[in-house]
């Protein structure tokens, strides 16, 4: 999910993800790939001890595509990062009043939420990561953006359960990004996630952003639909590889 920055090696150590899954995960600073770099990478790996590194590819680069495969990268999902720019919209839309900032009481039934509510991503995908562990990822991440960020929640409160949420969370001062949304299986496909999207944009609004920024599969039309409406578009996009090394490095 996070990690320190080093990009004068080939690779960057990420504490957060070593310390839930219980193993050394880094992630590949590159975005491409030649020969010299694949094995310089593949050593720093040894050296560093990991046993999962992340590698985020540029879906435009043939030879890096080709090296990642011959490299033993195992391919796990493409992504897309999309954009909006909020400085030159004239307003934003109502995001609906049952839409609040989430309380401590919320917190366990919006984790129990996220276990079962991001099965598309890339964790899901890689049978290196166990169902049981990719599923408390996201309550942890659900956890920790409480903490650290902002999570909208949409109903809830005693007696009833939330009926979804909506990450948000500031960096670099002006861009916004959402972090995680999921609707409960119940209330889908009655306009909850566009309310909260709107949500999301009011709060990144207030904040003072000029852009935010959201990342979904390219398997999931579903979302990009859903942030296309909201007038999102494309940024970018990379493939994504998970790289598995021995438990004994």
């Amino acid at each position: 999910m996070s990690g320190a920055s080093s990009h004068d090696q080939p690779g960057t150590f990420l504490p957060w993800d070593t310390d839930f899954f219980g193993f050394r995960v880094g992630r590949a600073n590159a975005t491409t790939l030649t020969r010299t770099s694949l094995d310089e990478v593949l050593q720093w790996c040894r050296a560093e001890r990991i046993r999962c590194l992340y590698f985020a590819a540029d879906r435009e680069a043939p030879e890096t595509l080709a090296l990642a495969a011959t490299g033993g990268f195992q391919f796990v999902d493409v992504r897309l990062d999309l954009s909006l720019s909020l400085g030159n919209r004239p307003a934003l839309p109502a995001a609906g009043p049952s839409i609040r900032p989430a309380q401590p009481d919320d917190i366990p039934p919006l984790a129990a939420l996220a276990r079962h509510s991001h099965r598309d991503s890339r964790f899901f995908k890689d049978p290196g990561f166990p169902s049981s562990q990719a599923e408390e990822l996201y309550a942890e991440w659900i956890r920790r953006d409480y903490r650290q960020h902002t999570v909208l929640t949409a109903g809830g409160g005693l007696p009833a359960a939330p009926s979804g949420y909506v990450t948000c969370q500031v960096s670099g001062g002006q861009r916004g990004r959402i972090g995680l949304i999921a609707v409960a299986p119940a209330q889908q496909g009655r306009g909850l996630g566009r309310a909260l999207v709107n949500a999301a944009l009011q709060w990144f609004h207030s904040a003072k952003c000029t852009e935010v920024r959201v990342a979904t599969q390219a398997s999931n039309v579903a979302a990009q639909r859903l942030y296309q409406a909201a007038g999102f578009r494309t940024a970018e996009s990379s493939v994504w590889f998970h790289r598995w090394f021995p438990s004994s490095v």
